[in-house]
């Protein structure tokens, strides 16, 4: 199964709250956790094969008001490729152009058709085909000096590694948030926008409300995404089936974004 979690705001925020939630989507995903705080020069990454919301680490993170980034990639694990154990938890990482290029994988690839397009610069370290379809992603954003603000190359990339099997991704370069969900509608995937003036919500996982005012500055802004909403309280909206939507300081820099204006209503726009 497996489940996703994102977070990209124009400036560093705790992950606390959208983490409080979801590590209990640990429940169907017994096989690991992990999460990454990441910035434009380094990814802090805290991972364990085992259960998060049996894990005291997981639990010293959600509590840590220090743990702060711009860009948080969470992931929770059912394994349906690969051994249980450390190597195979997500996320995963390479060091690339200066940055840590972070990424974790919801769905089931067939492997086959992907081994022929990895390259020995980017060597798949464990056994999972999540890893192997970053190392084919990174092979061709080198081999084809990809800019990474080409975001429909990006997307039509993607689509054609759909064909391999279900395909949920995020991603980061360490600037920018990359969300991909799979064509057919592979287990959702959906976001949320967080800006002042903050709403009051309540978790579905956890018996707990939080003040999004008492818990944001006013000045901060941006997106949680997740597999499945983590909240009430804000209103959810899914992605496009076969679609990308980038975020980079706090925005959406490219895809379909569905937001409420203050003064009520669903305007669709498209950016690119």
């Amino acid at each position: 199964m497996c489940e996703l979690l994102g977070l990209a705001f124009n400036k560093p925020i705790s992950p606390g709250l959208s983490f409080r939630g979801f590590r209990h989507r640990a429940g169907g995903n017994k096989h690991g956790w992990g999460l990454a705080a990441i910035t434009p020069t380094k990814a802090r990454i805290t991972k364990e094969p085992i259960r998060a919301d049996q894990s005291t680490v997981s639990q010293s993170l959600r509590d840590d008001p220090t743990l702060t980034a711009p860009i948080f990639i969470g992931h929770v694990r059912f394994a349906s490729r690969g051994e249980v154990n450390l190597q195979n938890t997500h996320p995963f990482t390479r060091r690339i152009n200066g940055s840590d290029f972070v990424f974790a994988h919801n769905g089931t690839l067939e492997t086959r058709p992907l081994k022929s397009r990895v390259a020995a610069d980017f060597p798949v370290e464990g056994s999972t085909d999540s890893e192997l379809a970053m190392c084919v992603l990174l092979c061709w954003m080198t081999r084809e000096h990809v800019d990474p603000t080409n975001y429909k190359l990006f997307e039509d990339f993607l689509k054609d590694l759909n064909v391999a099997g279900d395909l949920n991704l995020l991603f980061s370069d360490g600037k920018r948030l990359y969300c991909y969900h799979d064509q057919g509608g592979y287990k959702g995937l959906c976001w949320t926008h967080r800006e002042a003036p903050f709403s009051q919500v309540s978790l579905r996982d956890e018996d707990w409300e939080a003040d999004l005012g008492e818990e944001k500055a006013p000045d901060q802004k941006g997106f949680v995404i997740a597999s499945r909403k983590l909240t009430d309280g804000e209103d959810w909206h899914e992605f496009s089936h076969g679609s990308l939507m980038v975020f980079e300081r706090g925005d959406v820099v490219y895809g379909e974004c569905r937001s409420t204006e203050h003064h009520g209503g669903d305007v669709a726009r498209s950016i690119s």
